[in-house]
């Protein structure tokens, strides 16, 4: 089947270089004093584990429940667990805060633009399928524009505006719907061969994993890459032979 789209994931696939710790907490803690002043919690909302990986609840869900995402309410559940008291404060425009724009904390990955660019330039359809915390959809589309890379890109999906984590169908299909195209002439480009590259397969998708120093061969078992590349710039070659005339698709 040939390609006509491109779903690619974010971090340490587009992006990398990641900014120290220290410095994003204080990116996110002058969002949050613009916003609404000093607050005592602050320090100890940045130290918390908002997701519930270790709860004895979590451990005990099936796999889908597992890839659920509720980050709105897993800010509530902390709030009410910490005694801190919300009635001045607007969750979702917490969570928006603290998604620092991207191009502050990170780098693009040498080739990504020219990668972006080049399936826009073979009319292929582009996504980003990112697995998040608290960015949305809007957030991701903002980073893009900071970029200048927007217009190379069709359709965001991220995991808090669907609600579900990769390797979760869910994500991939609202992809899917938004760019219009089948699992079977798309291709997915990630860094993980969990979420990224099985996660795409189960659907029948195609998926090159981008290696990096930390790729790990966790969960690998029965999982193959259509390719592998260390590079976005990498790309086009593989793509290439996976395109085939726009008037023979049909």
């Amino acid at each position: 089947m040939a390609l006509a789209a491109v779903f690619f994931d974010v971090g340490d696939t587009l992006v990398e270089g990641w900014a120290p710790r220290d410095t994003v907490r204080g990116l996110m803690r002058d969002a949050l004093v613009r916003e609404y002043g000093a607050r005592d919690w602050y320090e100890r909302f940045f130290d918390a584990d908002i997701e519930p990986q270790d709860s004895e609840a979590f451990r005990q869900a099936d796999r889908d429940e597992q890839l659920r995402q509720e980050t709105l309410r897993w800010y509530e559940d902390w709030f009410k667990n910490a005694a801190v008291g919300i009635d001045d404060v607007d969750l979702d425009r917490v969570r928006s805060l603290v998604s620092v724009p991207l191009d502050l904390v990170s780098a693009l990955t040498p080739g990504a633009a020219d990668a972006l660019r080049w399936c826009k330039s073979h009319g292929l359809k582009v996504a980003l399928v990112t697995n998040t915390l608290s960015r949305g959809d809007r957030e991701v589309w903002e980073d893009w524009r900071r970029f200048g890379l927007a217009d190379a890109i069709d359709a965001v999906a991220s995991s808090h505006s669907v609600g579900w984590r990769k390797p979760h169908p869910a994500i991939f299909q609202r992809a899917l719907d938004l760019t219009g195209a089948r699992a079977e002439e798309t291709v997915m480009v990630g860094d993980r061969l969990d979420a990224d590259v099985a996660g795409a397969q189960a659907l029948g998708m195609r998926a090159v994993l981008r290696r990096t120093a930390y790729t790990a061969p966790q969960h690998a078992g029965h999982v193959r890459p259509d390719a592998t590349v260390d590079s976005p710039a990498q790309l086009p070659p593989i793509f290439e032979r996976w395109l085939a005339p726009i008037s023979s698709r049909p």
